[in-house]
């Protein structure tokens, strides 16, 4: 047990929630007591528990790193004391900050945990001034239960947090090296958390993505597209190798349909470069109060796109809606404008008369035993 003084691990530029003790082992490395080691900020105290005895210290991890940088340079790279290696560019002079975090201030989404390189599992990236044109950052090597992982199937990859949608989204391109470091490209200041999954994450675990953000896509592989927290999400295969973007929107460019509601859902999803798509899949996740509002039957809810001559449209590939689980599904071999839209719901009351113009000049006047919604679905064939 060993009582610190808080002066001098703020001095030493350690985080004093990550104090541990280390044992030098048989190969001079600094290891985790097997009987572990915590930690008691209230009467300031770092125990561990051992079987044996040899050279101890006390570590915590790296509180902060500062650099300078110049407006529109290309600097050498900035090489940290822990290893990490940052080239950045930025818009304008500035003072870099590097914070290493060892926790997430917001839960990851699911199927994601976080991966320990070194003594971090994410860092804090801030300018005092202007904004990043391009930077690249060089982590330092995977702790070795990390590495461990890694070589047992899981998949190394990276999250950013988007204060301002207050989410996650996965970065493309994050690579684990043979030295079990990560190079990751940072497209802007935040945080990042260095996180693993199975290595088939890109085929069955939806990657958090921001609405009108690029999402690299491929000819090999299906990717699973979550967005928003998984209120849509896209599955798709492109005939090439491609970036997708999707961007949401309340109303669509053309007129609703003849007998629909629109619920508000709109999603213009593009590709960079226009093709066929081998899959293509979308689900959206509903919410039942929006589409009451609406004036929309929820059994009847299906996507449609705007087709050419910019009517809407049912995909050939169909589109299905699940209930219970409040998902409208649609498949595809192309992406454009697509819409979700309902039966239109008329409201009559008990015994009493009503008349209703429907938008296409129909009328239908109608009295009912009970307080109801009618439903009037057009049919172009019968069933029977």
């Amino acid at each position: 047990n060993y009582k610190y003084d808080s002066t001098t691990v703020a001095a030493a530029g350690a985080s004093e929630a990550s104090l541990r003790f280390m044992y030098k082992n048989n190969e001079s490395v600094w290891t985790a007591p097997d009987g572990g080691s915590t930690i008691d900020m209230g009467t300031k105290v770092v125990t561990a528990i051992t079987t044996h005895f040899g050279e101890w210290g006390l570590f915590g991890d790296v509180l902060i790193f500062s650099i300078s940088i110049t407006a529109n340079t290309d600097h050498a790279p900035f090489e940290l004391a822990d290893g990490t290696k940052l080239v950045i560019k930025g818009t304008a002079d500035a003072e870099v900050t590097i914070t290493p975090e060892i926790a997430v201030a917001v839960d990851l989404p699911a199927d994601f945990s976080l991966l320990k390189v070194a003594s971090y599992s994410g860092l804090n990236i801030s300018l005092s001034a202007g904004t990043i044109i391009k930077a690249n950052l060089t982590t330092s090597p995977a702790s070795v239960t990390a590495a461990a992982s890694i070589a047992a199937g899981m998949q190394a990859a990276c999250l950013r947090f988007d204060a301002e949608a207050n989410t996650y989204t996965y970065i493309d391109g994050a690579s684990y090296n043979t030295d079990k470091t990560m190079t990751v490209d940072l497209p802007k200041a935040g945080f990042y958390a260095f996180v693993s999954a199975s290595a088939s994450a890109s085929v069955s675990i939806p990657l958090p993505t921001l609405y009108a953000e690029a999402r690299v896509t491929s000819s090999a592989s299906v990717k699973n597209i979550s967005y928003a927290g998984g209120e849509l999400t896209l599955e798709v295969q492109t005939t090439t190798n491609n970036t997708i973007t999707c961007t949401k929107k309340s109303n669509g460019t053309a007129a609703d349909p003849i007998h629909k509601r629109s619920i508000g859902a709109f999603f213009d999803i593009e590709l960079d470069t226009e093709e066929k798509v081998k899959k293509g899949e979308i689900n959206y996740k509903y919410d039942s109060t929006t589409v009451a509002a609406a004036g929309a039957s929820e059994a009847s809810l299906r996507f449609m796109y705007k087709n050419n001559e910019s009517v809407w449209t049912a995909p050939d590939g169909g589109s299905t809606i699940d209930v219970s689980a409040k998902v409208v599904t649609a498949t595809t071999t192309h992406f454009s404008e697509w819409g979700v839209f309902g039966d239109a719901m008329l409201s009559i009351t008990a015994n009493t008369e009503a008349t209703f113009n429907i938008a296409d000049g129909t009328k239908l006047v109608i009295k009912g035993t009970a307080d109801a919604e009618v439903t009037i679905t057009p049919e172009i064939a019968v069933a029977v």
